[in-house]
């Protein structure tokens, strides 16, 4: 799988599709559709005109703000890469029958794969992952996966994306990241087989500011 550079376009979350779309492909990387910004029947057709490379992520929809991923324990959407349900919901059989799953997306506490146990057996089974490192970091905080599960993780060869903000450990704040931030390391070495997502908020940077995000992403910084 060809690596390269995201952004989410969760970063403007709230925001009609169109313009949040627009201004995040200013920044000159792919952009990951994402489910939370304003619909517009228009939407369809200007990222197909567009040049951007574009990726589809949970419930991402283009005619609604977000669409149902899990119903009855199968996946309802075609989007590349999902979250897995909420903790206890059935998801596996579904999962081991589905001729071409999606990428599933390491969690935290509350969800599936969202404790280093459920990752551990995910990896025994060969499951293709989406590792969201700031849902790492609050596993690793709350005490849910060990240090030796997140060094697994980090070396385990079906990882299909990657995708980078910051936190303090407790929530999924999408906090701009920064030279320190857990993971950042690993996920610039990633990049160059898999796609890396940002998807840090960026309604109050400024141009200048997002686009050192990006450099603080790729070591240029």
């Amino acid at each position: 799988m060809a690596g390269g550079i995201f952004v989410a376009l969760s970063c403007l979350q709230g925001r009609p599709s169109i313009a949040a779309f627009d201004e995040l492909a200013t920044l000159g990387t792919g952009i990951q559709l994402t489910p939370g910004n304003l619909p517009d029947p228009r939407f369809a057709a200007h990222v197909a005109a567009a040049s951007t490379a574009t990726r589809r992520h949970h419930g991402f929809s283009y005619d609604m703000r977000v669409r149902q991923v899990w119903s009855g324990g199968a996946c309802t959407t075609d989007a590349e890469s999902v979250h897995p349900p909420k903790a206890g919901e059935p998801w596996r059989a579904w999962l081991e029958r589905a001729g071409s799953p999606p990428i599933v997306e390491v969690m935290y506490p509350g969800y599936e794969l969202g404790t280093g146990d459920e990752v551990e057996r995910a990896m025994a089974d060969g499951l293709v992952l989406a590792v969201d490192i700031s849902h790492a970091f609050i596993q690793l905080t709350a005490g849910a996966m060990s240090d030796a599960t997140w060094r697994r993780l980090q070396d385990y060869e079906r990882i299909a994306e990657v995708h980078v903000s910051a936190n303090r450990g407790r929530n999924d704040t999408h906090q701009p990241i920064a030279t320190d931030t857990f993971g950042l390391a690993w996920a610039r070495e990633r990049r160059a087989h898999v796609p890396v997502v940002l998807e840090c908020y960026m309604h109050r940077l400024s141009c200048v500011q997002r686009r050192a995000q990006l450099a603080i992403l790729t070591g240029s910084a």
